[in-house]
């Protein structure tokens, strides 16, 4: 009987001592990031990246930054892509893409982690669109490289291996607009 009741009291102090270390992440997670005024932090981006080496979750989605652009580079992690080119996408976990419809863009994914990634372009049925999807990079400093024609029903890119927290939105516009 002495065993039962220390085996139940170590499985108690055990689970005491995890509930205590979650309500106190929970709690002190986010709370340097307020300043203590509503009305300054209700524009404040909350999100911050997953990956160590991204920098920001957001980045210009201005047609006109995207003008000129017809290569997009990506690093595969992961906890999400990390852009690298063009600029405007350096360091941003799961950047946006504004591609131009019509358009020819050459998408480049390297592989940062030794884990298996490949790059697939969807639509918003969750569907790979006319089967564009990389070869699997298995290796760091592996990449692989796709070439595709932007067209409307573009909505997402996403690593196969990882569609959950790997997948950045992609915003497809009119030239003419």
């Amino acid at each position: 009987m002495a065993s039962n009741r220390s085996g139940r009291r170590a499985f108690v102090a055990r689970t005491g001592v995890a509930a205590v270390g979650a309500v106190s992440a929970g709690c002190l997670g986010r709370g340097g990031d307020s300043t203590g005024d509503a009305e300054a932090d209700a524009g404040t981006d909350e999100s911050e990246p997953v990956v160590d080496v991204a920098e920001a979750t957001t980045n210009d989605t201005d047609p006109d930054t995207w003008a000129s652009v017809s290569t997009i580079r990506l690093d595969a992690f992961v906890g999400g892509w990390v852009g690298v080119e063009p600029a405007h996408i350096d360091r941003v976990e799961n950047p946006t893409l504004v591609l131009l419809e019509g358009r020819e863009y050459e998408f480049t994914c390297e592989n940062r982690d030794n884990v298996k990634h490949n790059l697939a372009i969807y639509d918003a049925a969750e569907e790979v669109v006319d089967e564009l999807a990389t070869g699997v990079v298995a290796d760091r400093g592996e990449t692989a490289s796709l070439t595709v024609e932007a067209t409307a029903e573009m909505t997402t890119y996403i690593c196969e291996h990882q569609p959950v927290i790997q997948r950045g939105e992609i915003e497809v516009i009119d030239p003419d607009r």
